[in-house]
């Protein structure tokens, strides 16, 4: 006979003890009352087997430590076993523990797969799993961290009592998959199960003069008793459906979580604590809070595409206004330069005795002509710039407060890239305009040099022919 039976056996002939008490922890069982010789008798088995990953110790009524054969019939002793059990874990031999380790938050959100030596079955839940206990305790290696949903009841239920507080975590309470029949192991996860889902449900939970209360924000909001539920009255398989829905579809928690508190507490009546009068409520408040979320969903829907189509709206204009000041800037630079030829002209149709000659007066005017166009100029690109950094600043605004439902690359290829290609276009031909303003005004510049006569009219013919090539591969490659 194994280890795990011989403690099972013990264990079962100790509860024949009037004042027979029992308290576990995983990796820890404390066993107390006035035994009979069967039961010493059973434990003495246990300790015979000498079992390596078990340690048992025996007490009598004086604390002495004693072997439990030793043991007098009808004297209290009280009895502790230990062995390691980890965290992720557990190994559990009572029901009791099972049901005590259940009421530990801590303990619940460490396990990934519990051992229990009194049942047979195993059943899965959303958080952990459960198997039988049938060899010397072990760990399992844990591959992947396990993945919980970050809006637990706690994030929906406001406690207002630390004695009263719905559950950390919906995953240890929800099946993931058949849960087998006639399991002791199952009825006692069933029963904490509906219990915490229930507390999960409300808006408030509170104490009021030692009475656990809850509260349904709704039309009209309700003050309940949180009540019990009856063991032959659960409504096990409407809780699980209500936590699923609320909880672990989607993101909108708390949009679900308020639509069936609203729901609940339009359908209740204050003659029912809120426990009993589920059974009757839950279902229909349910469907109703359904059908209410998916005409949110699509008022939610026209609320997006209006949101796009002002988008889109924005993205034309604010892309038409880039272009138009691309076209402005042309258009003044090719003025200016229009201004420049007059000039040059005028100068040239002269009367060739006066054209010979250089001129003072004319080189003023090429200065003024030159000066007159980069000011202009300046003024007008450092003009469509602040223009830009504007629209660089909506931007930003535009994907943090109005368009942060889109995500990263629909916003890029909805919103980013159409203004970039727009803003990289007039970039490209403020470059072209700037290079043009630089030839007219160097040009100029030539001019006022050889009405001055610091430069000869040869000499400046020779070298721009002999430049001419050079120049013109130039303002080929740039323009």
């Amino acid at each position: 006979m194994s280890t795990l039976k011989k403690v099972h056996e013990a264990i079962e002939a100790s509860r024949a003890a009037a004042d027979f008490n029992i308290s576990e922890d995983p990796g820890h069982l404390w066993i107390g009352g006035a035994m009979s010789r069967a039961a010493l008798s059973a434990w003495q088995a246990v300790v015979d087997d000498q079992c390596s990953w078990l340690t048992l110790e025996c007490k009598d009524e004086a604390q002495d430590t004693i072997e439990p054969k030793d043991g007098r019939e009808g004297e209290k002793q009280r009895l502790s076993l230990r062995f390691q059990s980890s965290d992720a874990t557990p190994h559990l031999f009572t029901p009791e523990g099972w049901r005590s380790f259940l009421q530990k938050d801590l303990a619940i959100s460490s396990a990934r797969t519990v051992r229990l030596a009194f049942t047979k079955n195993g059943f899965n839940t959303r958080a952990f799993s459960i198997e039988p206990w049938i060899n010397s305790p072990t760990t399992l290696e844990l591959q992947d961290e396990r993945r919980v949903s970050d809006s637990g009841p706690r994030r929906q239920v406001r406690c207002q009592s630390p004695d009263l507080m719905a559950p950390a975590q919906i995953e240890p309470w929800i099946l993931a998959g058949p849960a087998p029949d006639n399991c002791e192991a199952v009825t006692i996860w069933q029963e904490i199960a509906a219990q915490m889902i229930a507390k999960s449900l409300p808006n408030d939970l509170y104490k009021d003069g030692g009475i656990s209360k809850v509260g349904l924000s709704g039309q009209p909001p309700r003050r309940l008793d949180l009540g019990t539920f009856q063991a032959d009255e659960v409504p096990f398989q409407a809780l699980q459906e209500a936590a699923t829905w609320v909880y672990l579809e989607g993101d909108d928690v708390e949009v679900r979580h308020t639509f069936l508190s609203a729901e609940l507490a339009r359908a209740w009546t204050p003659d029912a604590s809120f426990c009993v009068g589920l059974e009757s409520r839950l279902v229909g408040a349910l469907d109703s809070a359904r059908l209410v979320y998916k005409a949110h969903l699509r008022s939610g829907s026209k609320d997006t595409l209006k949101a796009l189509a002002d988008l889109r709206k924005t993205l034309a204009d604010e892309v038409q206004k880039l272009l138009q000041q691309a076209r402005d800037l042309s258009s003044a630079v090719w003025r200016d330069v229009a201004i420049a030829i007059g000039v040059v002209g005028i100068r040239v149709a002269m009367d060739g005795t006066k054209a010979g000659k250089g001129t003072f007066g004319f080189a003023a005017i090429y200065l003024l002509v030159a000066i007159y166009i980069v000011t202009s100029y300046v003024i007008t690109v450092a003009t469509y710039g602040r223009f830009l950094d504007i629209v660089e600043t909506s931007r930003k605004s535009w994907r943090t407060k109005l368009y942060a439902f889109l995500d990263d690359d629909d916003y890029q290829t909805l919103a980013d890239k159409p203004l970039t290609d727009a803003v990289a276009a007039y970039r490209n031909t403020q470059a072209r305009t700037t290079i043009v303003v630089l030839v007219v005004v160097f040009a100029l510049l030539i001019g006022i040099t050889v009405e001055i006569q610091w430069m000869e009219d040869g000499l400046l013919v020779e070298h721009i022919s002999r430049n001419w090539s050079k120049a013109w591969s130039w303002l080929t490659t740039h323009l």
